[in-house]
């Protein structure tokens, strides 16, 4: 299919000479459509493929000059040729300087001109280097991720994946040596692009370098990963040779399409927070609250991986969808592998895409009562699971069948050793060694389950609280915050959502 061409002129009579010239059948260029106005084309230019554009210097509205400007400003990758009925200098310089590739008279413009300067346009593209090249896709992809331009990479078959890398500058650089510096960096990770990944990087922002990778044949999202990593390695060593600069990364999740992939980067931006004079780039979980959940994990207890959970989503501002969905992305992997190694089943586990519109939809506190209650549920069915492995011994066991069967009334220990048949002290004890929680714990984590399932069904307060064990809406109130991070009113309104 030969270069597609745009003809912008507001005589349709023009237009009508040039769609009549005889070397459109050759197939080598064709017309993919025509505009009597700036407005018109610049819509055009947005919707279709166009290579060359072929536009009159002389409009009414915005004339040739500026809409010269603004295309080469929104797609540098699009040759221009300017016709005019007048020879003026100044138009001529002006749309030179925007990028147009020849100047033609009207009354000069004949078919074999029109078709030899067609060709030294493709010629000189056919002669562009690789530099030349990535710069323009630099930019087009810039405009698609950033300012609503087309997608220069619709008929790509990669998977796509990305890495945001912060590197400063320096106050040292004038102006157009940071542009040197920045097309240095560009450079350095373009550079190692091989047959079966390429790397295009792009400069956002003050410090921002989007380094989007292509895979034309990896589909192993570990192998990606680690493709990436080791590729971020070597630019921040050069980086660090060439120009004495630390480098810090952020990889983004992998996505499916590349509309969801941009979203992301959008929302990412969007997100960014100052703290401490600093932003924040790796949005996760901590060593240490990995650690925690895992720590619970060994010795299961619901409520306090509820807890966990809670604290770890009420660090996150409300409108803060990147952090949410990144914490939320780990947690819910976090909570795969403990399924897969106990072999659990799990109805509920969104990936991908799916995770990302799952968090976007819902606020902090419903994901995080969300998440809380798929780690609760987890949780509970392991130490199910450890009791029945294990084996409590008679005394342990008939305590926890009493609870069960008891806590909406006011437990006593005395009261419960009596009718197991021991002292206070030694159910005490032997409950604490083999469950490792105390007495009290245990019935405060059934009553808060309860609490929750009757909060869920639209209980009142006071009602939840008598028929969960608990004699008053306060006592309630104290042990559920305790064990849930969130009140039962909070707990209530966000369970509607």
């Amino acid at each position: 299919m030969g270069a597609g061409i745009l003809l912008v002129d507001d005589e349709k009579i023009f237009r009508d000479y040039i769609k009549a010239m005889s070397f459109w059948e050759k197939g080598d260029y064709r017309i993919v459509d025509e505009a009597g106005n700036a407005e018109e084309a610049l819509r055009i230019l947005g919707q279709k493929e166009i290579s060359i554009v072929i536009l009159d210097i002389s409009m009414p509205g915005e004339n040739g000059v500026e809409l010269s400007r603004c295309i080469a400003r929104k797609y540098p990758q699009i040759s221009m040729i300017v016709v005019s009925s007048y020879d003026d200098y100044d138009f001529v310089r002006e749309t030179l300087k925007n990028g147009a590739r020849d100047y033609i008279l009207k009354s000069r413009l004949s078919e074999e001109m029109l078709f030899h300067v067609l060709e030294e346009i493709e010629k000189r593209k056919k002669d562009r280097t690789l530099w030349d090249v990535k710069k323009e896709l630099r930019h087009r992809a810039h405009e698609w991720i950033f300012e609503e331009g087309m997608n220069p990479f619709t008929s790509d078959n990669s998977r796509k994946a990305v890495m945001v890398e912060r590197i400063d500058a320096g106050k040292k650089y004038s102006e157009s040596g940071k542009e040197t510096f920045r097309d240095g960096i560009c450079r350095i990770f373009e550079g190692m692009s091989t047959d079966k990944m390429d790397i295009l990087a792009i400069y956002h922002g003050e410090r921002e370098f989007i380094i989007l990778v292509r895979f034309y044949e990896e589909t192993s999202e570990s192998t990606m990963r680690e493709a990436m990593e080791y590729t971020h390695m070597r630019g921040a060593d050069s980086i660090r040779s060439l120009y004495e600069r630390k480098t810090s990364v952020y990889y983004c999740p992998f996505f499916f399409s590349d509309n969801s992939l941009k979203s992301y980067i959008l929302h990412l931006e969007g997100d960014r927070r100052e703290e401490n004079g600093q932003e924040r780039m790796q949005l996760s979980l901590t060593i240490y609250q990995q650690k925690k959940i895992l720590s619970l994990i060994e010795k299961p207890n619901a409520s306090e991986a509820g807890k966990v959970i809670h604290e770890i989503y009420g660090q996150i501002e409300d409108e803060n969808i990147s952090l949410c969905f990144m914490v939320t992305k780990e947690l819910l992997e976090l909570l795969e592998r403990i399924t897969i190694e106990y072999g659990i089943e799990l109805d509920f586990l969104p990936k991908d895409f799916g995770l990302f519109e799952y968090a976007r939809e819902k606020r902090r506190k419903k994901l995080s009562e969300n998440i809380a209650g798929l780690y609760e549920n987890v949780l509970r069915e392991l130490k199910e699971r450890q009791e029945k492995e294990r084996g409590y011994s008679g005394i342990v066991s008939d305590a926890i069948a009493y609870m069960d069967d008891h806590f909406r009334k006011n437990v006593t220990l005395s009261g419960m050793a009596s009718v197991i048949g021991t002292n206070s002290s030694y159910l005490s004890r032997v409950f604490h060694l083999e469950t490792g929680q105390t007495i009290t714990e245990y019935l405060h984590e059934r009553r808060v389950e309860e609490a929750k399932k009757r909060l869920r069904e639209g209980c009142s307060m006071k009602t939840a609280a008598l028929e969960s064990g608990f004699s008053s809406y306060a006592g309630l109130y104290k042990i559920f915050k305790e064990h849930t991070g969130t009140s039962p009113k909070e707990f209530q309104r966000d369970s509607k959502k």
